[in-house]
C-alpha cells in the first residue's frame, strides 16, 4: 500500500507543479467548485494510472480516497488560490506524507538491527525536516503563482494614489517623520550624495540625521560632518559606542530626533531615495494599528554587469515572493532600509535590541508581537549598493543567517502555536512566517550533510560495494531525476517570473544561493550556541586580484567542490549499472554550487564599475565587523558532517542477512533456496542525497526555494534518496 500511495504522488505532483506555471486569468475571488473540480480530475487521474498499472483494487480504492481527503482537507486554507495552486500544494503535500511512510515503514521492517534501524530513523528525521523546508518553500510558490486576491498588499498604483491625496491635505495635518542614516566606515562621497538626495523628498515636514557608528579614520567622517553644517542636516560622531548600528539608530532615536516627530525612518547611506517616498509611504500610518512599513530594497548599477544581474535577482526573490506572501499573514518583516516605524510603537517595545545582529527583523517581530500590524508596500523607491566582493556577500549572508537564528532562539516559545495573550498577541499565521523563516537557513546544513553522504556513497561504489543502497521496484528508478529536475526547474522558473529575469539569469541567481551554502551552514550551526558573533574583518581586497587569491578566499567551498568532481568521477567507473550514472547526476548541482563560490569570487573582482563603486569596492572589506571567526564555525560545521558520517558508518555495519527488500507495487512472491547465502546487493542501507542547498530567503532567505521528496533504485540500482532542499536567504540586516 506504500508503494502504490507513493506511485500517486510521483504520477500527481510534477505535472500539478507544471500546470501551475502555465499563464491563467486570475478572476477575483477564488472558486471552490474549480478547485473541487480539478481535485476530482486529478484524483480520477490517479485512479487510471494505478489501474493500468495493475495495481491491486483494494489499494487503488484507499490511494484515490486518500489522495482526494488530502485535496478537500486543504481547501479551507487556499480560498485566494487559483485550482492550480491548489492542486499542486495538495499534490506535493501528499507526496512528502507518502515518501516520509514509505521510508519509515521500511526502515523499521527491513531487519537493519537495532543500530541500523536507529540510524534510519535519524535520517528519515533529517528528511522528514527537509519536508517541512520544502512545504514553506512551496508555499510561497503557490501564494505567489496563484493568488487571485491579495488582501494586504499595497500595490503601485495604490501607493502613487496615496501620495495624490497627500498632496491635497494642509501641511500641519501630516506626521513629522526623522529619518535616520547610520553610517560605518563608508566613503564620504556616497554617503554626502544619499544625504543630498534625501534633502529633495517631496514632503513639508521631515528631518535627516546622519550618525556616524564608530569609524576611526577622521577622513572618511569629518567631509560628512563639514557638509551637513551647511546643508541643514544634523550630524553626530560616535566614538566607543557600543551596540553596532542598533546601538546607533538607538542614540539617534533618544537623543537628536525632534520631540515632534511621530514617524521614524532608517535610510542605508548608501541609497538614492526617491522624492515621492514619504508621500507615498506616511498616509498608510493613518491605521492606527500600523506599527511600521517595509518598500522594498532595491540596487543600482548592476545592469550590464553579469556577476550582478545575478545577485541582484537572488536578492529581487525575497521582496517579489517572500515578503508579500509573508504580508497577507501580517508577517512581514522590517528590513534594515527604506522603512518607516512609529515612534510610539518603537518607544512601546523598547527601541532596537543591541544584542542581535539582525536588529531590524527582532523588531519588527516584537512589533507584531505587542499587538501592532506592519505592512509590505510593492513600490521601489530608493536604491543601494550590493556588496561588490564576494567575500563581503558570504559575511552578509552570514550575518542574515545567525541572526535569523538568534532571533529563533531568543523567541522560540513566542513563535509556537498557542492561543493570543496579552503579552503575546502574534497569530498562527505570524508565528508561522517567522519560524518558518528562520528554519529555512537549516536547508543548506541539511544539504552538507547530504553531500557527505552522497560523497561516501560515491567512494563505496567505486570500491565495489553496495550496502549503501537498497533495490526498489523498476517504477522508481527515475524518481530522483525526475523530482530533481523538477526542484530546480521550479526554483528557477519562479525567479523568472517573478522577478523578470531572463532563464540565463534566473540560474545564475540560483548558483548564487548555492555558492554561499557553506558559510549559511556555519552560521546556522554557530547561531544555536553563540549569544553574539565575533569580530572578523574579511580579506582585503585591491585592484589586481587573480583566481589564485579567489581560490584561497574561498578555499573551503574549492575543497569541497574537488571531492564533488573526484566523487563524480568515482561513480562513474561503475558506468554498468544504474547507481553510477545516477549517483554522479545527483552530485553535479552540488557541487556546481559549491564550485561557483571561487568563480564568484573572481567575476566580481573583475567586474567593470563606475569610479564611485570601484573605490568602495577596494574599501569593502572594513565595513565587514561581524563575520564569525571562521575556524569556530568551521569546526563546528564539521562536527554535524561527522554526525552524518557516523551515521554511514552505522548503515555500513548494519548486518547483512535478513533484511527486507521495501515494498513494490505489486509484488510477485519469491522464495530463496536455503542454501543461498545473501551477497553484497542484498543488503542494502539507505541515504539521504542533497539537493542544491544555500536562503532563505529564504530563502533564503536563506538558498532557492524547491523542495521535492525522492526515492531512489539499489543494485542493479543503488542510489541514495532524499527530499530536495535548496533554501532562499532572507534580508533581514
Amino acid at each position: 500500500m506504500r508503494a502504490v500511495l507513493l506511485l500517486a504522488g510521483i504520477v500527481t505532483a510534477p505535472l500539478s507543479s507544471l500546470l501551475i506555471f502555465l499563464p491563467s486569468r486570475r478572476t477575483g475571488a477564488a472558486s471552490v467548485i474549480r478547485r473541487v473540480l480539478l481535485t476530482t480530475a486529478f484524483t480520477a487521474l490517479v485512479y487510471a494510472v494505478l489501474a493500468l498499472l495493475g495495481a491491486p483494487p483494494a489499494q487503488i480504492a484507499g490511494a484515490v480516497i486518500a489522495y482526494l481527503l488530502t485535496g478537500v482537507v486543504w481547501l479551507p486554507c487556499t480560498g485566494r488560490w487559483t485550482a492550480r495552486a491548489h492542486v499542486a500544494w495538495a499534490s506535493s503535500v501528499f507526496l512528502f506524507v507518502a515518501y516520509l511512510l514509505f521510508v519509515i515503514g521500511w526502515t523499521l521492517s527491513s531487519g537493519l538491527g537495532p543500530w541500523g534501524t536507529a540510524a534510519g530513523l535519524l535520517l528519515c528525521l533529517f528528511e522528514l525536516v527537509a519536508a517541512l523546508l520544502g512545504a514553506a518553500y512551496l508555499w510561497e510558490l503557490c501564494d505567489a503563482l496563484g493568488s487571485q486576491v491579495w488582501q494586504r498588499r499595497v500595490p503601485v498604483d495604490r501607493s502613487v494614489e496615496l501620495a495624490r491625496r497627500s498632496r491635497t491635505r494642509a501641511a500641519a495635518t501630516l506626521p513629522f517623520v526623522s529619518l535616520h542614516v547610520p553610517a560605518h566606515n563608508e566613503p564620504p562621497d556616497m554617503v554626502i550624495d544619499t544625504l543630498r538626495r534625501m534633502k529633495l523628498i517631496d514632503y513639508p515636514r521631515f528631518e535627516v540625521i546622519a550618525i556616524d557608528d564608530n569609524t576611526g579614520d577622521e577622513a572618511l567622517w569629518r567631509p560628512v560632518e563639514a557638509w551637513c553644517a551647511g546643508h541643514g542636516v544634523t550630524f553626530f560622531h560616535l566614538d566607543g559606542w557600543p551596540g553596532f548600528k542598533s546601538g546607533a539608530l538607538n542614540y539617534a532615536f533618544g537623543e537628536l530626533a525632534d520631540p515632534a516627530a511621530e514617524i521614524i525612518g532608517v535610510v542605508d547611506s548608501d541609497y538614492r531615495i526617491d522624492a515621492g517616498f514619504l508621500r507615498r509611504c506616511v498616509p498608510l500610518f493613518d491605521d492606527p494599528r500600523i506599527g511600521f512599513i517595509q518598500a522594498p530594497q532595491d540596487y543600482r548599477d548592476w545592469h550590464s554587469v553579469p556577476y550582478l544581474r545575478w545577485l541582484y535577482y537572488s536578492y529581487r526573490y525575497f521582496f517579489a515572493v517572500s515578503q508579500p506572501s509573508r504580508n497577507e499573514r501580517d508577517g512581514a518583516i522590517f528590513a534594515g532600509t527604506m522603512g518607516l516605524i512609529r515612534r510610539e510603537a518603537l518607544r512601546a517595545v523598547g527601541g532596537w535590541d543591541e544584542w542581535c545582529i539582525t536588529e531590524d527583523a527582532e523588531l519588527s517581530l516584537r512589533l507584531l508581537r505587542a499587538g501592532w500590524s506592519g505592512l509590505h508596500v510593492d513600490a521601489s523607491m530608493g536604491r543601494g549598493v550590493m556588496p561588490l566582493t564576494f567575500e563581503a556577500l558570504k559575511s552578509q549572508r552570514y550575518r542574515w543567517c545567525f541572526g535569523g537564528i538568534q532571533i529563533m532562539r531568543m523567541h522560540f516559545r513566542s513563535l509556537l502555536p498557542g492561543p493570543r495573550t496579552e503579552h503575546n498577541r502574534l497569530s498562527l499565521g505570524q508565528r508561522w512566517a517567522y519560524l518558518s523563516g528562520a528554519l529555512q537557513w537549516y536547508g543548506d546544513l541539511l544539504g552538507l550533510i547530504f553531500y557527505v553522504f552522497l560523497l561516501c556513497g560515491a567512494v563505496n561504489l567505486a570500491l565495489g560495494g553496495d550496502q549503501l543502497f537498497r533495490k526498489l521496484s523498476a517504477f522508481l528508478v527515475a524518481t530522483v531525476p525526475v523530482l530533481i529536475v523538477l526542484g530546480l526547474l521550479r526554483a528557477v522558473a519562479l525567479l523568472r517570473r517573478e522577478t523578470g529575469a531572463t532563464w540565463r539569469d534566473a540560474v545564475g541567481a540560483f548558483f548564487v544561493w548555492q555558492s554561499t551554502a557553506l558559510v549559511v551552514a556555519r552560521a546556522s550551526v554557530q547561531g544555536l550556541f553563540a549569544r553574539r558573533a565575533e569580530f572578523l574583518r574579511t580579506p582585503k581586497t585591491g585592484e589586481r586580484e587573480s583566481l589564485g587569491q579567489a581560490l584561497r578566499a574561498n578555499w573551503a567551498e574549492t575543497l569541497l567542490a574537488a571531492l564533488g568532481v573526484a566523487g563524480i568521477v568515482a561513480s562513474l567507473t561503475r558506468w554498468d549499472t544504474y547507481s553510477g550514472p545516477l549517483l554522479a547526476g545527483l552530485l553535479v548541482v552540488p557541487t556546481l554550487g559549491l564550485a561557483a563560490a571561487p568563480y564568484y569570487s573572481r567575476a566580481a573582482q573583475r567586474a567593470m564599475l563606475p569610479p564611485e563603486l570601484a573605490a568602495r569596492r577596494r574599501s569593502e572589506w572594513q565595513r565587514d565587523r561581524r563575520a564569525v571567526l571562521a575556524g569556530t564555525t568551521a569546526g563546528l560545521t564539521l562536527g554535524a558532517a561527522g554526525v552524518a558520517v557516523a551515521l554511514l558508518v552505522t548503515l555500513l555495519t548494519a548486518p547483512s542477512t535478513g533484511l527486507v527488500k521495501p515494498p513494490d507495487l505489486n509484488p510477485a512472491p519469491t522464495t530463496r533456496p536455503a542454501t543461498t547465502k545473501p551477497t553484497p546487493s542484498q543488503s542494502p542501507s539507505r541515504s539521504p542525497s542533497p539537493a542544491p542547498s544555500s536562503a532563505t530567503p529564504s530563502g533564503t532567505p536563506s538558498q532557492s526555494p524547491s523542495a521535492s521528496p525522492s526515492e531512489s533504485p539499489s543494485s542493479e540500482s543503488p542510489a541514495p534518496s532524499s527530499p530536495t532542499v535548496t533554501s532562499t536567504p532572507s534580508p533581514a540586516g
